[in-house]
């Protein structure tokens, strides 16, 4: 057991700190660290955390955590399975495509994915407005949405079908600032479709309907293997705080 769970500890380590290097550092990455550092620790000092754990309120404290663990692993399988399903009809009015992760003035690879999935949608439903939403943040030279505009130039979108929102700051803005945007271009009846990658679904539906969209569909994009941990770690926090502290 005890190797077992270094195996376990050192794969999350490295994935993490490869992380660190290759995209933006944030909570997720940070996460996955953490999580390294806690199997190998766990892995190492096995025999002594057992013995320690026979009696007392450490005995309680393993339980708890053990517990905690498995709520954990209850709740990234429903984010995961909520966001394999997809419920666009291709009749939708306006895609609204969620920011993520530019390195400079470069899409990251998730949001890639998030563009080349409104790409393939767009090619079925010329008609509907693209709304790329996102604002600047930490180690982004330009605006999530204007890098993401670039993008989709590049790959053959006309100019008029895409509308950029560039002040959110976070899923929640990004529902409510490209709510104001389309209420104005589209009036008061009209459909959307969000999309986002897998584990990014379930939460943006749901804040999509908080800000007073009516049915939103959702169509998801992949992810690489890479990015499951730190993503989902990430993702399964924020849902228990939207849970918890929805108006917040």
């Amino acid at each position: 057991m005890a190797i077992v769970l270094i195996c376990i500890g050192a794969l999350l380590f490295c994935n993490g700190a490869i992380m660190c290097i290759l995209s933006n550092l944030n909570l997720g990455v940070l996460l996955t660290v953490l999580a390294g550092v806690f199997f190998l620790a766990w892995g190492i000092f096995y025999k002594k955390i057992r013995m320690w754990t026979k009696t007392s309120i450490l005995k309680t404290v393993k339980y708890s955590i053990a517990a905690l663990f498995c709520a954990e692993v209850l709740l990234v399988s429903f984010i995961a399975v909520y966001g394999q399903y997809d419920t666009a009809n291709y009749k939708e009015d306006a895609v609204i495509i969620l920011g993520a992760g530019v390195h400079g003035d470069r899409v990251s690879v998730p949001l890639q994915l998030r563009l080349d999935t409104a790409v393939r949608y767009h090619r079925k439903n010329p008609d509907a407005l693209l709304v790329v939403t996102g604002g600047q943040g930490f180690q982004e030279t330009v605006t999530e949405a204007s890098a993401m505009e670039k993008y989709l130039l590049s790959r053959g979108v006309a100019a008029d079908k895409i509308v950029k929102e560039e002040h959110a700051t976070s899923t929640e803005e990004n529902m409510r600032f490209s709510k104001d945007i389309l209420d104005v271009r589209l009036g008061s009846d009209y459909g959307i479709v969000v999309i986002t990658n897998n584990f990014h679904i379930y939460r943006s539906v749901s804040i999509a309907k908080m800000v007073g969209f009516e049915k939103p569909a959702h169509l998801h994009a992949g992810l690489q293997w890479y990015n499951l941990v730190p993503c989902y770690l990430r993702e399964s926090l924020a849902v228990l705080k939207m849970w918890v502290f929805p108006n917040v």
